[in-house]
């Protein structure tokens, strides 16, 4: 009885071992970029901000949140840790434009950004359309973000 229980026991936990190594669910539902892509999103960073980060960006895709293949679009980008401002890129046929304006600090630097990346990308009407909205709903959730910048060290 006892030898029964203990094998079912094991059994169950070998199913359900195996099923989490199966690797069809993203357990970090994230957009996982190429690592030249992340390096110069951990740069970007260095250049804006004083904090420092060694981790990897967390990317997320604007247009579908639920769609996590990096491919052509407008994506969300923060480091790890409650203190980093979300910020966002737009990547179009190998090419990479990073905002360097932040949405919750200044969102009209976002805005004249990006009419500035229309020509230098060359975007279509439809992405124009597309990327406008995906801005509009970003710079939304920004507003009234602090990132803790309202506390102050003695």
């Amino acid at each position: 009885m006892v030898d029964r229980f203990l094998m079912s026991i094991v059994f169950t936990l070998c199913i359900c071992n195996t099923y989490a190594q199966s690797g069809k669910d993203n357990p970090f539902p994230r957009v996982i970029v190429p690592d030249s892509i992340a390096v110069q999103l951990r740069e970007a960073y260095k250049s804006t901000t004083e904090l420092r980060c060694n981790a990897e960006a967390n990317v997320y895709n604007l247009i579908d949140r639920f769609n996590y293949d990096f491919k052509d679009g407008i994506y969300s980008f923060r480091g790890m840790g409650p203190h980093f401002p979300r910020r966002i890129f737009i990547f179009d046929k190998g090419r990479l434009f990073i905002f360097e304006s932040e949405g919750y600090f200044d969102p009209q630097g976002v805005v004249h950004e990006f009419s500035q990346v229309i020509d230098s990308l060359r975007l279509t009407d439809n992405q124009v359309i597309q990327y406008s909205k995906a801005i509009s709903e970003y710079l939304e959730r920004e507003s009234g973000e602090t990132y803790g910048r309202e506390i102050v060290y003695p």
